[in-house]
């Protein structure tokens, strides 16, 4: 009789250990949950990745690397200055967000051109100056241009008629000579953020409004 109700307590016992110890982690789960609201349209990496080291030169003709996203946030963008609907309208959105944020230095958008044929220094900073004076325009070699892009997972590609035959020019091919500058850039319309530890953590992607941009950035900033 005795074992049998040692038996019954040492159960209860675990029994009631068991729902504690569930109930707390319900507590911190949800704590942790509650502290990282969700995000409107933010994509989020499961762990960040560290921006490799790279060389690109900036709408001003100078040469950058990874230290360029250190102590600021940062939004990266890949298109083309000849661009005649989506790169303008991003940029005016992007744009629009820097201004409803007030960042100050917080907060830089990144335009990285991969058209460099077409795209020269000058051509690149009336671009990107033309919509905010806090995007930062970078521009490179093709295959400069495209290890940058692999990392961040944003494809793009050129395309051409020549002699009546439709020519795809990969990321990181020059381009032929007998091209001339009739040609179309393909390229993702992903922006990517970047954290102030130069960490590339997540992306957005279209479409999406500007108010939701806003919103997620807020949170991931802390404000």
């Amino acid at each position: 009789m005795l074992n049998k109700v040692s038996h019954k307590k040492r159960w209860q016992l675990l029994y009631a250990v068991a729902i504690a110890t569930s109930l707390g982690l319900g507590v911190v789960l949800g704590a942790q949950q509650f502290s990282a609201p969700p995000l409107a349209v933010a994509q989020l990496l499961p762990a960040p990745k560290t921006i490799p080291e790279f060389a690109l030169e900036n709408h001003r003709a100078e040469v950058v690397d990874a230290t360029v996203f250190r102590g600021r946030w940062s939004l990266v963008f890949f298109g083309f200055a000849s661009c005649p609907d989506f790169c303008p309208l991003e940029l005016q959105k992007l744009a629009k967000l820097l201004n409803l944020m007030g960042a100050g230095d917080a907060l830089q958008v990144v335009f990285v051109s991969v058209d460099p044929e077409r795209d020269g220094q000058e051509k690149l900073a009336n671009y990107v100056g033309f919509f905010h004076p806090q995007i930062l325009g970078l521009r490179g070699n093709n295959q400069a241009l495209a290890n940058f892009a692999q990392f961040f997972g944003a494809a793009y590609d050129r395309s051409a008629i020549v002699e009546s035959k439709l020519l795809t020019i990969p990321a990181g091919i020059n381009l032929p000579t007998n091209v001339g500058e009739q040609y179309q850039v393909n390229h993702s319309t992903r922006i990517f953020v970047v954290n102030p530890q130069g960490e590339f953590v997540g992306s957005f992607t279209s479409p999406y409004e500007v108010e939701n941009l806003l919103s997620d950035m807020q949170k991931l900033m802390g404000r």
